[in-house]
């Protein structure tokens, strides 16, 4: 358990940023590499040490250009090639959006922790992203012109295999969760019962049922210059005392199950590659009441990984955690041990 303590804005969010980033390749916050390099900088550089497996990771983000991501001293083709091998999960004020949030938030949340744990789903997900954009410049050039219909065919068919391939892993994945999460949720509600189905945005169970589906809708997608039928339409249905959570839970209900699905989610991670992940939990204290917070961290301590949890001040994770965590203090940018 490390506790990393500071004023506001003096980078304790960038330590756990960058923990993050050397995981899965990805920023936790940022939609753009770009966006987390400091004010008037070129570049920004993470390098990161991990006992087991033995591993130095170094990942090197550009204002222009692409990223570079390298292991144990080797440039790796993507940034996602590190996804898996030290697995991290984390936990901040942008994931309470996982619920209360729109489809998007929920379907980033699906494919971020499934890519993680399948090597399998981060392919289909690469290739039916690739599918899907070109599908849509297709439809966008066919507004203007006539295009054959054996061009929108090459796009079809793998779209409609790599999507009903991430929705079948999708459904078999959160059906493994959401009891998980319900048992979380029913320990820090005092029993309230909560539920997570996979909800599809169209009736296509086959590849071959998916590919109809686009044919059939590609007028009506032409028009609207975008793919109507698919996976990335999808979303998942959170409810509480058997109502929507988005709709009708209170912020303190919705913060309640977001804790739990990140607990279930590491939990299952652990279960799956037979490690605990990383905990990454920053600024938790702001946005749960004691309850929760107590709740948190002790199952965190209990699943056995390594955490690291953010605050302005050490006192506030307890006096009993705070003399069994490592202390580190953040300000202007350095980090001590406290």
């Amino acid at each position: 358990m490390n506790i990393v303590c500071g004023p506001n804005g003096n980078g304790k969010t960038n330590l756990l940023e960058g923990i993050g980033l050397l995981s899965t390749g990805r920023l936790l916050r940022a939609t753009k590499d770009s966006q987390a390099l400091m004010l008037g900088e070129t570049e920004a550089r993470a390098k990161g040490f991990w006992e087991d497996p033995e591993s130095e990771i170094e990942v090197v983000l550009r204002l222009k250009g692409r990223k570079t991501v390298r292991l144990n001293g080797s440039t790796l083709a993507r940034g996602s090639d590190l996804l898996g091998r030290n697995p991290s999960v984390s936990f901040s004020t942008r994931d309470l959006e996982i619920v209360r949030g729109d489809p998007a938030s929920r379907r980033a949340f699906l494919d971020e922790e499934m890519a993680q744990t399948h090597p399998a789903y981060l392919r289909h997900l690469t290739l039916f992203r690739r599918a899907l954009e070109q599908r849509n410049a297709l439809l966008r050039h066919a507004q203007e012109a006539h295009v054959p219909a054996e061009e929108f065919d090459a796009w079809e068919v793998p779209l409609a295999e790599h999507g009903a391939a991430m929705r079948a892993m999708r459904r078999d994945w959160l059906a493994t969760l959401a009891p998980l999460t319900a048992a979380e949720h029913s320990q820090i509600s005092r029993g309230e019962p909560f539920s997570a189905t996979y909800k599809a945005s169209d009736d296509s169970q086959s590849a071959e049922e998916l590919r109809e589906a686009l044919e059939g809708h590609r007028a009506v997608d032409i028009h609207r210059g975008s793919t109507s039928r698919g996976p990335h339409r999808d979303d998942i249905d959170f409810k509480i005392q058997g109502r929507d959570a988005r709709l009708h839970a209170s912020q303190g209900q919705q913060r309640t199950a977001v804790v739990a699905v990140k607990l279930a989610t590491l939990e299952m991670a652990r279960n799956q590659l037979g490690v605990t992940p990383v905990f990454l939990l920053d600024d938790v204290f702001s946005d749960l009441d004691v309850d929760r917070r107590k709740h948190l961290v002790a199952r965190a301590e209990t699943l056995g990984g390594q955490v690291f949890l953010t605050c302005t001040e050490a006192e506030l994770a307890g006096e009993k955690l705070k003399q069994n965590a490592c202390v580190f203090r953040v300000e202007s940018g350095g980090v001590v041990k406290a």
